[in-house]
């Protein structure tokens, strides 16, 4: 495998378990203009989780580009998920940048359901920089568990963030066990 055919790989997470195939992820890459080429979807069922996750190979370069913009939030069925593209920088092995890249969000008890998207998270932190994702913790129900993670392209936003939120009570570095 090549470097590039490494690079075209996005990763795709909580994925509902009853309502997602290979077919049903092209389809949605395909409503959105995204050809993902020959190659289908490959979808990893592990039934002890709440959600399946998988992995699309997107052999053209510009679709791949087109692809990690459109649909880093996606929408199955009403069900929010999300697409990254592989970063072995943050890595659960890389505890350093993984912890100086993240924070951890605790979520309003009264957030309305607007509040508690991807998408939303995102737009609430981005005035502190480039983020790479934001992951709200749901339940197998897609309920909030009441926690949220936001990473960011760099350290210096989580630190900015951190020094602008962190006196609310509702933003901390992020520490994993």
């Amino acid at each position: 495998m090549t470097t590039n055919e490494k690079r075209n790989y996005l990763y795709l997470y909580d994925l509902p378990k009853d309502k997602v195939s290979s077919v049903k992820l092209a389809e949605v890459f395909k409503g959105e203009g995204i050809d993902v080429g020959e190659k289908k979807p490959q979808i990893n069922r592990d039934l002890f989780k709440p959600f399946y996750n998988a992995i699309v190979h997107i052999e053209d370069p510009r679709m791949y580009e087109l692809a990690k913009e459109k649909m880093k939030y996606l929408t199955i069925d009403g069900c929010q998920a999300r697409a990254l593209p592989f970063d072995k920088d943050l890595r659960g092995d890389n505890k350093a940048k993984v912890m100086s890249h993240n924070i951890f969000y605790k979520l309003a008890k009264d957030a309305d359901k607007s509040q508690l998207t991807y998408k939303a998270l995102h737009e609430k932190f981005e005035k502190y920089g480039k983020i790479k994702s934001t992951k709200i913790s749901l339940n197998a129900d897609y309920s909030s568990r009441g926690f949220a993670f936001v990473c960011f392209e760099d350290a210096e936003s989580t630190k900015k963030c951190l020094d602008d939120l962190k006196s609310t009570g509702e933003v901390f570095q992020f520490s994993p066990k």
